[in-house]
């Protein structure tokens, strides 16, 4: 049986395929897009969720009063948070654990369908009237937010790990993907100020191109088998070996079988611990700051047009303009270098500055004096923080798995993305201490 003309097997021998028109490069873009961009938008619509848990008896347009808050209202985000960081950093522990067991295109299909299918649940419940059943309504929206988050874990750990079996700057594209939901999400909540939308239809909106965003990824990630390069990637450097089988007394043919993907796992950890705990570091440091304390910022000029856009350009737009910038930047500028892990963790750590530099900002309710006591500060602190947590994130991301074999990349690409979300996790609780404390 000649097996030279399968399509669906990569070949053992002959030229690698080519990139052609850097499709793969723009596919995993996208698949960087679509892995947050739902769950930005589920964040970006919080007026409609404070709109769904308003005291009724008052008037619709109280619904953010402070005075009049509601125990639902004041709950939100905290248990969002808890709903959120739990279950991201539980199944990415899990997925990296069992990367080699279960196979890439299950992982990925499973996670882009719970994640589908809860924001088209989601969706459908916008325009119910839920006056009546509140507290149902909020336990069934954590519950969806534990679903997504499960998914968005799964995808995310998946999506690292098939990153890592290409060139390095394909993890970077899927980095600047990321960085580009957060773009979207910015930009739409500005819109949406600015046109003055129904906050129910804007809730609509949001979930319904959250859903579009999420079937585009897995459009996305089945046409990486159509295409050679990738396919040539994932099904041959992907942990896939060509090896003769003897089939009979004069007739060998070559089958493919799995290689043990998982490796050493404490070999790969210490090979690339340092890269590990930058990352971690990393967006340890950028959650504790945004959005909670970043967002608290408010402008020394009390106008109109600050009141309403202030927090949504400064904080949001800009943080992820930067981190943005930073992350594609990653991508052609390499300092420091592959191998210059001690000097990637000292910066890393170095970023520190950036949580008391943004807490001496306006941010406000306080007890503690303003030291930056003027709009430039926030602009110059947070672009930088979000410009130094694309850049150097991207950077570790992509050294991690060059530093290993290619047999144990995808495994590799996974515990750095459990480093990553241990890195969230930490800054969400970290960021609950600093809002206490100012």
């Amino acid at each position: 049986m000649d097996t030279s003309e399968d399509p669906l097997l990569p070949q053992a021998h002959g030229p690698i395929p080519k990139d052609r028109f850097h499709m793969v490069y723009f596919i995993f873009y996208l698949l960087g897009l679509g892995s947050l961009i739902p769950w930005n938008f589920f964040i970006t619509a919080s007026e409609y969720f404070k709109f769904k848990f308003r005291n009724t008896t008052l008037p619709d347009d109280e619904y953010l009063d402070p005075e009049h808050e509601t125990d639902l209202q004041a709950m939100f985000e905290s248990y969002l948070t808890l709903a959120s960081t739990a279950p991201n950093l539980l199944f990415n522990l899990i997925t990296t654990l069992l990367i080699s067991r279960i196979g890439l295109k299950v992982r990925m299909s499973t996670a882009l369908f719970l994640i589908t299918s809860m924001f088209v649940l989601t969706a459908s419940l916008v325009k119910m009237n839920t006056d009546s059943w509140q507290d149902s309504f909020f336990w069934i929206t954590m519950i969806t937010a534990v679903f997504i988050n499960i998914g968005s874990s799964i995808l995310g750990a998946s999506l690292f790990g098939v990153a890592s079996l290409f060139p390095s700057h394909y993890m970077q594209a899927t980095m600047s993907g990321q960085a580009m939901g957060g773009i979207f999400a910015a930009v739409a909540n500005l819109v949406t100020l600015a046109l003055g939308s129904d906050v129910v239809d804007s809730g609509l909106g949001f979930f319904l191109f959250a859903t579009f965003m999420s079937i585009c990824t897995l459009i996305g990630y089945a046409s990486l088998y159509c295409i050679n390069y990738s396919r040539y990637h994932i099904l041959e450097i992907g942990n896939t070996l060509i090896v003769p089988v003897q089939v009979g007394e004069d007739t060998v043919e070559t089958r493919p079988t799995r290689s043990n993907g998982s490796g050493n796992t404490k070999l790969i950890i210490k090979r690339i611990w340092k890269e590990g705990l930058s990352v971690c570091l990393i967006f340890l440091v950028t959650v504790s700051c945004f959005p909670a304390v970043a967002s608290s910022v408010v402008s020394v000029n009390n106008t109109d047009w600050t009141e309403k856009y202030f927090s949504g350009l400064v904080c949001f737009l800009l943080f992820n303009a930067g981190d943005w910038a930073g992350r594609s930047v990653a991508g052609t500028f390499k300092r420091p270098g592959i191998g210059k892990s001690n000097l990637l963790l000292v910066l890393s750590v170095m970023r520190v500055v950036f949580i008391p530099l943004i807490m001496f900002c306006n941010a406000q309710p306080r007890h503690d004096p303003v030291i930056f006591n003027s709009d430039a500060f926030p602009v110059i602190f947070i672009m930088l923080l979000g410009l130094t947590n694309g850049y150097l994130g991207t950077l570790a991301m992509m050294y991690g798995p060059s530093m290993v074999m290619a047999e144990h990349a995808e495994m590799t690409g996974a515990i750095m993305a459990t480093c990553l979300t241990s890195g969230l996790v930490s800054g969400s609780l970290m960021a609950i201490l600093l809002m206490k404390s100012l």
